[in-house]
């Protein structure tokens, strides 16, 4: 099922206005049928995609994270200090910014330990060579 799934228009049902059809949407929301909800929302949604509190309640209402990431970037697009909406998406993204922090880590870990490799690897071969140096009947240095 896509995100914006054709339905019919529920203005009949609603009243007409989206105001209504919103408190309807979420009246349903809060008695745990959102299924019922979402359609509500989308119309609301393709006849004002700017209409925030809809997508507000839209990252409620669907079951798929991706989908509410979705939803909540969009209210963040309409109005980027909606305090809600940045927190509900620092929640979702608190994993995915963790695993962000623990590959940064382990990449500078790595890159510590390559760089300490080709210090040893250098200091082996100036070794070789001191030591190749010697071998050949040259004087050690008083």
């Amino acid at each position: 099922m896509s995100f914006f799934q054709s339905y019919p228009d529920d203005d009949s049902q609603a009243g007409g206005h989206k105001v209504d059809r919103l408190l309807d949407a979420i009246d349903l929301i809060k008695s745990d049928r959102n299924a019922e909800a979402l359609p509500i929302l989308r119309s609301i949604i393709r006849e004002d995609s700017n209409f925030e509190s809809a997508w507000l309640w839209m990252s409620l209402a669907v079951d798929d994270i991706d989908q509410s990431i979705i939803s909540l970037d969009n209210v963040l697009r309409i109005n980027p200090d909606n305090l809600y909406a940045s927190t509900a998406l620092y929640r979702l993204r608190k994993a995915e910014l963790a695993a962000q922090r623990s590959r940064e880590r382990i990449r500078r870990y790595r890159d510590i330990a390559l760089t300490t490799m080709w210090i040893l690897i250098l200091a082996l071969l100036f070794s070789v060579i001191i030591s190749a140096g010697n071998n050949m009947g040259v004087p050690p240095p008083v």
